[in-house]
């Protein structure tokens, strides 16, 4: 029974139904009105264990290329955090940095809190009841956007109208983006590097530097040390989660030289695209054994498999 619910599920056999008051399900009735075809018994258990066995099989290759990806996930994001916290020469000589978490750092390398090394711009949006304001060419960078480390467009347009006329900042270079308002901020802290024309959302802040900070360095600080942004965010009004510009203002940055930024980010770039690359290598053979996996359970439950007849 279970390998022929797994095979009607998943070739869309059931459909659910609702009404405007309801959220879409699948009743009791409707699911008796369905008609299934029931080969003799001692050949269905025939095809349960041949299909235990395959599927056990299966899924163990997709759990080990799944743990794959969290160990080149985890030593990406290590990597990265030594680098911006500690630079890339193991041998440099550190000095305290009066702050726990960070420990030393590069004797070279300053620290200033995030208000003497950047400022906050905020966004807004625009009323959704003019139409002449949306559907533009210029993005508008909102959370859901925020799922990669470079944002070249995003879900939402406006138009040029939108920033003439409501007054959105429009920017027009390189620039750090953040997330300070949402849910999503129960889970992570976003941030991702802005290229282009863009303009932002009121739960983003874009993060323009005052110069000793290149956009890319931003990013890839910021990220590293997430996991004590967490400990920053708020609970804002109606539950949702916040991370406020005065604390975030006091955050401590790392100013390494400025060539020695560029110098760090593009080796981690390069570096982050060679890991990402490899992780695209695994997820590949993944969705290939899902797809495997239901096509030989749809093929033992129709009786397409001559051995189990």
């Amino acid at each position: 029974m279970y390998y022929l619910l797994v095979m009607s599920a998943g070739i869309g056999v059931f459909r659910a139904n609702g009404n405007p008051n309801t959220i879409d399900h699948l009743t009791a009735e409707a699911f008796r009105s369905y008609r299934f075809p029931w080969p003799p018994i001692e050949e269905q258990v025939r095809i349960a264990s041949f299909l235990d066995e395959k599927t056990a099989r299966i899924d163990g290759l997709i759990e080990k290329k799944r743990a794959l990806l969290e160990r080149l996930a985890e030593k990406r994001q290590a990597l990265i955090t030594r680098a911006v916290t500690k630079g890339l020469n193991p041998d440099a000589p550190l000095k305290p940095s009066g702050i726990d978490w960070l420990g030393g750092i590069p004797a070279h390398w300053e620290l200033k809190r995030f208000r003497f090394a950047a400022r906050l711009v905020s966004g807004s949006t625009p009323t959704t009841t003019v139409s002449e304001y949306w559907d533009g060419d210029i993005p508008w960078i909102s959370p859901k956007d925020v799922k990669a480390d470079e944002l070249f467009s995003s879900v939402d347009h406006v138009t040029e109208y939108a920033i003439s006329d409501y007054g959105l900042k429009l920017h027009e270079e390189n620039n750090a983006v953040i997330v300070i308002r949402g849910m999503i901020l129960a889970r992570k802290v976003p941030v991702a590097i802005a290229r282009g024309r863009y303009t932002i959302n009121q739960d983003m802040k874009v993060i323009r530097s005052k110069g000793e900070v290149t956009p890319e360095f931003f990013q890839m600080y910021l990220s590293s040390i997430e996991s004590f942004l967490f400990t920053l965010v708020a609970e804002a009004g109606h539950g949702t989660k916040a991370l406020r510009t005065d604390v975030l203002s006091d955050v401590p940055v790392l100013l390494p030289p400025i060539e020695e930024q560029r110098s760090l980010t593009t080796t981690l770039t390069r570096n982050r695209k060679d890991t990402d690359a490899a992780m695209e290598r695994i997820r590949d053979p993944i969705e290939s054994l899902k797809e495997y996996r239901s096509a030989l359970i749809t093929a033992a439950v129709t009786g397409q498999i001559a051995e189990l007849r």
